[in-house]
């Protein structure tokens, strides 16, 4: 069978496509949802952006698709039932063909559901798809949440999105916008220096330092480089710095980027290409090129995922394992790690 074409959002993201009996159901996005997605990334104070909550929003509307099974055995059970009784008319001509179709759909019964099963399966083998482009549910569902219960949302980490036509820089979109972390390099520092991919993952982080141990301090790429934009500030170059990134191209090539631009010590706490897709809200787009030196973190089957132009971004993540990914990284001082090659 000829697959079908992927679906293309707004953002240029596209979701993996499935043929259309491997298709979930996908229930519309509802302020209900939102509420009870927020609840759960919200446990425990945590704080949380919008585009966490768009991927939890994606995973909650999904359902298996629509099983005929029940109705095949049903209908089948009403013909023959219906034969029977056509006896008594004196219709056995009749009475025969319905008994007949509906012994043909109790056999057909076992033989669907083994098809059914296989579907089932494969598509949990298969990475999930998203309901709606993250513009588009910046703009409908999550702007009329705003709107409609804006007390269930206090735990946004990230600026709220417009509740107008939500549209916006291409930037902002990608959670790229500039960080509110700009002198970082000037501040005292007892501890780490986490330095994200993008500003929108450095937001969420800043919103849960509480959470990280004491002296950590959390900052976007950019706002660390001189204004050449070539290399760090030279008071964070001898500095420990935690890279925390998606799994793309650009985000697995953090840390060969941080060595390059002076880093002595680089521990990678991000996204590295999954061993597999299943279940996984991996996002596919066109074959991509390889920042320079990401091979030397990255096997070469990690390195052909990322070729492929897939890709898995840390918002699919909880905010509890976002944080915890950054304390993995970093060990009590009493530890003391040799610097990362």
């Amino acid at each position: 069978m000829v697959a079908p074409p992927k679906s293309r959002g707004a953002d240029g993201a596209s979701a993996r496509g499935d043929s259309w009996h491997t298709r979930p159901v996908l229930l519309p996005i509802t302020t209900d949802v939102l509420v009870g997605e927020a609840e759960r990334l919200g446990v425990d104070g945590h704080r949380f952006t919008s585009r966490q909550l768009y991927y939890a929003a994606c995973r909650a509307v999904e359902r298996p698709a629509v099983s005929v099974t029940r109705g095949l055995i049903g209908l089948g059970a009403l013909l023959i039932v219906l034969g029977g009784a056509m006896l008594w008319v004196k219709t056995i001509p009749l009475s025969a063909i319905l008994a007949v179709i509906g012994v043909a759909m109790l056999l057909a019964a076992p033989l669907n559901a083994r098809i059914e099963r296989g579907r089932e399966l494969r598509r949990a083998l298969d990475s999930r798809t998203l309901a709606t482009s993250y513009p588009d549910f910046l703009a409908r569902p999550m702007a009329e949440a705003l709107r409609v219960r804006p007390q269930a949302f206090t735990a946004l980490a990230s600026p709220r999105p417009p509740a107008g036509d939500g549209t916006a820089s291409a930037a902002a979109a990608r959670g790229d916008a500039a960080p509110t972390t700009d002198h970082v390099a000037s501040q005292p520092a007892s501890g780490p220096l986490v330095v994200c991919d993008r500003g929108e993952t450095a937001e969420l982080l800043t919103a849960n330092a509480a959470r990280l141990r004491d002296g950590t301090q959390v900052a976007a790429l950019a706002a660390l480089m001189t204004h050449d934009g070539g290399e760090l500030e030279p008071a964070l170059r001898d500095r420990r710095l935690v890279a925390v990134h998606d799994a793309d191209p650009a985000g697995c090539g953090l840390p060969a980027a941080l060595r390059r631009a002076g880093a002595s010590d680089v521990a990678d706490a991000g996204l590295h290409p999954p061993l597999s897709d299943a279940g996984l809200q991996v996002i596919e787009g066109a074959p991509a090129r390889m920042p320079a030196g990401i091979e030397a973190d990255l096997t070469p089957v990690e390195v052909a995922w990322l070729r492929s132009g897939r890709r898995l971004e840390l918002a699919t993540l909880t905010p509890r394992e976002v944080v915890e990914l950054v304390l993995a990284a970093h060990p009590p001082a009493s530890v003391g790690l040799p610097p990362s090659p």
